[in-house]
């Protein structure tokens, strides 16, 4: 994702779209971000879950966001944190986000050397683990944070890998999803499907509820 310039995507995309060629998920997911950061005020915060080595974060802060990214993969984080320290509008949280305060287990795979793989890395475990590295991680209380921080939330954009179910639960049962300008959220049904009951729930009451600013469909 982001591999090119905003010029060079847009007019692949409207090529694309002349040909009537349906894009691939990675490149309506770009769409998608674009669309929402050109409609999103300059200055907002962008809050990103699940930063990784920070290519999301790159492309908010070019649209004049303050950006909180959230990293807990130690080997991501080093590569987000060279690429922006001293950056006075990133603050980097080397923390997990879920329902509740707590330690849990993190799982990284056995391929950990190769920084591209740590977008693998997760709360929850999958076979892509096996023989990976586990380590204890502190995760953040979600809503607290949010509720701690006193101002509006341009934007969350939420890619961790399942955590992301606990996460839009309990956004909901606090209320603050109404608090927030827009969420761009990468579910994970095809690697945990004994979420996707949960996930369907999470759906349906935005259909229901028509919450246009949340995006389920994202990356």
């Amino acid at each position: 994702m982001f591999s090119e310039s905003y010029p060079e995507f847009m007019l692949r995309w409207y090529l694309y779209r002349r040909w009537r060629r349906p894009p691939n998920p990675t490149r309506k997911a770009e769409f998608t971000f674009y669309k929402l950061m050109n409609s999103s005020p300059r200055g907002g915060l962008f809050i990103d879950l699940g930063a990784n080595v920070g290519d999301v974060t790159n492309r908010a802060l070019g649209y004049g966001m303050r950006v909180i990214a959230f990293e807990p993969d130690p080997v991501a984080r080093r590569v987000l944190t060279e690429r922006f320290s001293g950056n006075d509008r990133v603050t980097i949280i080397p923390k997990a986000v879920g329902a509740s305060a707590r330690t849990a287990m993190f799982y990284q795979r056995p391929d950990i050397a190769n920084v591209g793989k740590t977008q693998s890395s997760s709360l929850l475990e999958t076979h892509e683990h096996a023989s990976g590295s586990q380590l204890e991680v502190e995760v953040i209380d979600l809503v607290q944070f949010l509720r701690d921080l006193r101002e509006p939330v341009s934007v969350i954009k939420m890619d961790i890998e399942g955590a992301e179910v606990e996460c839009l639960e309990v956004l909901f049962e606090s209320g603050i999803y109404r608090n927030i300008g827009s969420m761009l959220v990468e579910t994970h049904d095809r690697l945990f499907p004994h979420l996707s009951g949960r996930l369907d729930r999470i759906r349906d009451r935005i259909a229901a509820e028509q919450l246009s600013h949340i995006s389920l469909d994202w990356g």
